[in-house]
């Protein structure tokens, strides 16, 4: 977290802040959700003090344009003026800092936590920006409600400036926009300028104008002007003649030979430092030559300084994009300012800002500004005659403040040849070609012009904006040449809902691996590429969404999107191409500020609001909740049922609309007016024979999303044909049957209402003598819930082995398995015990388990419970599991 700008304690503080860097349960765009303790300051309303919201307006007119809730220009302000408490503020006043600092977010709320704490809820472009922007907005509104003095000016010059550190620079910024122009997802990959564009297989990387395809090479040699220059004289460009020199007097004897004007520099320099030029006579050439070789280890070149004007092209892809003459940067004289006094009023340009993040950058006051104007016979305390012009650089480079003017229409074709092969003769895709020039009608050659120098990764800022001429789309080019036929896009599918996410996940992905796409897939049980885990844990946010569209080989993304990750992180993920929601139920409530189903429903409801407008939603036509997300979706909502004649999917059926069903034991596609048969219900490996009817959900569901990714009937049937129940790598541990010599166990990761009382009725359908349950519940679940579960369990299970989670999510040790038994043992009289480690519950229950027994492990540790079952059912006498044999 950075400083506050404004120095001095505001007794506001910030208790925790999360940075969402994609869509949110906010806003679709990134945000900072903050939770902030007023302290003093709380309970005020704006109007508790006269002078407040005067004083406010005054050094923030922006507030005026502001909407808020009210939906029209004015509104933030007539709240002001009405009275607001000043957390809506604080609010405010950061979007606003935000904005005069470049970015363009108009989203906020802010709804009360505490006595003192507020919620607050803001759009950023960055974490640290964001911040900033609060710190400052808290610093002020103190200051200005206490009647502290505070340069707010200052402040927000600062901010600018600290604001554009975080920001992408202005090369980067254009191209991201022109790629989401383009219809290109965008990322960003570190807090410099490192951008992934498109997606998986089809991405490409930029930094800044450099791309993932400028080779190292052309880099490399671009960096060394020595090379430079005899690569491009190489290939019949014409470069100034130059020599390298160890000392003053070589520097003077090539003064001698060629004569002046002559140029010195470093061989590895940019952005114009270092660069001496107008050198004439033994004295400059020797001095020039001592204060370089102070300053730099590097080789000095000196060459002929060839006659004409400085000019930039810019070659994308082969061709020349823009060509811009570059102007130091002068003032005018008013006759009352002095020179020093002109350059602040230059500086105060709201364009210009430190070094590249600004249109424009600053003119900074140094040594070189100092010599340039002593060689005109000026100090910056001179005042400056009316009139009179007065150059502060010798050198017109953006960095140091040059202004550009577009010249693209004067370049004629020969030179336009010339910026092509200088920039092949370095084999760079993106160029900018520094050229000297008295034409640009004609060739190098032809005008008596040079290449000067071979930029890799050129700054586009001065072709974006000129100060005369007009701006060119340099950006679009460069992503056109990036992106010549497509957009950059793999499918992407992402699953959501209570229960059943995981097997639908893994059921689409397998579907789809079967039919030939390399799947990248995220699930509660980690990540794979092509069906190779790469990473194990439950990942199901958005870190692990971006890894898996990060992987250049990923030709599809099936991403299981839980709960957690979207409250806490948001999506990894701007827009999909096909949503799934298998169903909502009471779960996770009164966690992460989710406290109502209704909540829960916002929530989930996320992916449905990314579904591209060219997109489907896959919606449960069998969960109330679920269907009515159909009015949030922009593209097409595909509906799925096991509910026989569901009246929606019939209805939606007559609309022209799809939807994947159960009918006569068989899930069926409709479309178009068709019924095309896709598999009978106990052909379903994963039904246990049609006993699990969760399964059929889930198949239908993952049925669905494959069709609507482009995937035929055929190859649907497929892959649900050979998908199994549990284990085989393809989904362990949900509704995973261990056969012993004569007991069952059922493995499955249930653990809330809906899906144990889903379990509970495929246990009673498997018609075992007696139901034995290994239950252990989450510790941050609300007691009522844990109470409720254990119940359902009840119901169902002759006998139950309660254990406990080794993570215990805040509670303490035995404080679950005791909420557990007390419910248990309320609910009837089924016989209950308390095992609490995983491992020992679980051989527990099946040692003590009577022949024709079924055991339901409801786990927390997959690997822990798969190797105690194994363990028990071999010492009961059955053979090793298959898997095995298999091995050994």
């Amino acid at each position: 977290m950075t400083a506050s700008p404004i120095q001095g304690r505001t007794n506001v503080d910030i208790l925790d802040a999360t940075f969402f860097s994609g869509p949110n349960r906010h806003v679709r765009r990134s945000a900072m959700e903050v939770l902030l303790d007023l302290g003093p300051y709380a309970g005020f309303r704006s109007t508790d003090r006269g002078h407040f919201a005067k004083g406010l307006e005054s050094h923030f007119p922006g507030l005026l344009e502001h909407h808020c809730s009210r939906g029209y220009r004015g509104g933030f302000a007539e709240r002001l003026r009405e009275g607001t408490y000043l957390g809506h503020v604080v609010e405010h006043v950061a979007l606003e800092c935000l904005y005069l600092g470049g970015e363009r977010g108009v989203y906020g709320k802010t709804r009360e936590a505490g006595d003192t704490t507020v919620w607050i809820v803001f759009e950023s472009e960055t974490e640290l920006g964001g911040l900033a922007a609060l710190q400052l907005a808290m610093a002020v509104v103190a200051a200005l409600w206490d009647e502290r003095g505070v340069d707010v000016r200052g402040h927000l010059d600062a901010f600018r400036a600290q604001l554009a550190s975080f920001r992408l620079g202005p090369s980067t910024r254009a191209i991201v926009e022109a790629a989401r122009r383009h219809d290109i997802p965008v990322t960003r990959l570190d807090d410099q300028n490192l951008v992934r564009l498109g997606q998986g297989v089809r991405q490409r990387r930029i930094m800044a104008s450099m791309t993932d395809a400028t080779g190292i090479v052309g880099v490399e040699a671009a960096q060394d002007k020595r090379l430079t220059a005899r690569l491009v004289g190489d290939a019949g460009i014409p470069v100034p003649e130059g020599r390298v020199v160890d000392s003053g007097d070589a520097a003077v004897q090539r003064l001698a030979e060629w004569g002046g004007p002559l140029v010195l520099k470093p061989s590895d320099g940019h952005q114009g430092q270092g660069v001496v030029m107008n050198l004439s006579t033994e004295d400059h050439v020797r001095a020039a030559y001592l204060s370089l070789a102070e300053s730099t280890s590097a080789p000095l070149i000196l060459e002929r300084q060839i006659p004409g004007t400085a000019y930039r092209l810019l070659v994308i892809g082969g061709e020349l994009a823009a060509a811009t003459e570059r102007r130091v940067p002068e003032v005018t004289g008013d006759g009352v300012h002095t020179l020093e006094e002109l350059v602040v009023q230059l500086n105060a340009d709201p364009r210009r800002g430190p070094d590249h993040g600004f249109s424009m950058s600053w003119v900074p006051w140094d040594q070189d500004a100092v010599k340039c104007v002593a060689d005109q016979g000026w100090t910056r305390r001179d005042v400056v005659p009316e009139g009179t012009r007065v150059r502060l650089r010798n050198t017109a480079n953006m960095s140091t403040g040059a202004s550009a003017h577009d010249v693209t229409a004067e370049v004629g074709p020969a030179l336009a040849r010339d910026a092509v092969r200088a920039a092949r003769a370095l084999g760079l895709d993106v160029a900018g070609i520094d050229i000297v020039t008295p034409r640009l009608d004609v060739s190098l050659t032809e005008a008596g012009g040079a290449v000067i120098e071979v930029n890799a990764a050129p700054g586009l800022r001065m072709h974006l904006f000129p100060d005369t001429g007009s701006p060119r789309s340099v950006a679009d080019k460069l992503v056109e040449h990036l992106f010549p036929d497509h957009n950059g896009r793999i499918p992407v599918a992402a699953v959501t809902g209570t229960n059943g996410k995981t097997t639908v996940t893994r059921m689409l992905g397998h579907i789809a691996g079967l039919a030939g796409h390399r799947v990248g897939m995220s699930t509660t049980d980690g990540i794979s590429i092509a069906g190779d885990v790469i990473k194990s844990g439950d990942l199901t946010g958005p870190w692990s969404a971006r890894l898996v569209l990060n992987d250049p080989t990923v030709e599809m993304a099936v991403l299981e999107t839980a709960r957690g990750g979207m409250a806490r992180g948001g999506l990894g993920f701007d827009d999909l191409d096909v949503a799934v929601v298998t169903n909502i139920g009471r779960d996770h409530l009164g966690q992460d500020n989710i406290e109502t189903l209704d909540d829960l429903v916002h929530l989930k409801a996320l992916l449905v609001e990314v579904v591209r407008p060219t997109g489907k939603a896959v919606l449960n036509a069998d969960d109330d909740y679920v269907r009515a997300m159909a009015d949030r979706c922009r593209g097409e909502v595909v509906l799925f049922s096991t509910a026989g004649d569901n009246p929606y999917v019939t209805e939606h059926l007559a609309q022209g609309g799809k939807a994947v069903y159960a009918k006569r034991g068989c899930l069926y596609y409709g479309a178009d007016g068709r019924e095309t048969r896709l598999i009978g219900s106990r052909a379903l490996p994963a039904s246990l024979g049609g006993v699990a009817a969760i399964n059929v959900a889930n198949a239908a569901a993952a049925a669905a999303a494959a069709l609507a990714l482009g995937m035929s009937p055929s190859e649907v049937a497929a892959g649900l044909k050979s998908f199994p129940a549990g284990g085989a790598g393809l989904n362990r541990g949900r509704l995973e049957m261990m056969q012993g010599d004569d007991v069952r166990v059922l493995v499955d990761y249930g653990h809330n209402v809906p899906a144990i009382t889903a379990l509970g009725e495929i246990c009673r359908r498997l018609r075992s003598r007696t139901i034995v349950t290994v239950l252990g519940l989450p510790g941050d679940r609300r007691d009522d819930d844990i109470r409720a579960s254990a119940e359902v369990v009840a119901g169902f299970s002759q006998r139950i082995i309660v254990r406990e989670d080794a993570d215990r999510r805040g509670r303490a040790v035995g404080e679950i398995a005791e909420l557990i038994k007390d419910a248990v043992r309320g609910a009837g009289t089924v016989d209950v015990e308390v095992v609490l480690d995983e491992g020992q519950a679980v051989r527990h229950a099946i040692m003590s388990a009577e022949p024709g027994s079924l055991v339901l492990v409801l786990y927390e540790r997959y690997g822990i419970v798969r190797g105690a079952v194994e363990a028990s059912l071999v010492e009961r006498g059955a053979p090793k599991p298959q898997e095995l044999l298999e091995q050994a």
